[in-house]
């Protein structure tokens, strides 16, 4: 079974091998996990790309916009 530190290597590599965004690469992670039944991976990918939505969401979506 992947732990947290383990999945978030994962999406950094899918993130590099496949130049999308970190929700992109850890979506791609959890659809692999729920095709492969790796429930417990799946709700540990859930979680993170929670807490990525909420630092998103705080911090504007990383955006900045000149005025």
């Amino acid at each position: 079974m992947d732990n947290e530190e383990d999945i978030k290597i994962a999406a950094g590599k899918i993130m590099k091998d496949t130049k999308v965004s970190k929700l992109d690469a850890l979506n791609m992670l959890l659809g692999r996990y729920q095709s492969q039944r790796r429930l417990e991976e799946a709700v540990i990918v859930r979680k993170i790309i929670e807490r990525e939505k909420t630092t998103l969401e705080e911090y504007g979506h990383g955006l900045h916009q000149d005025m």
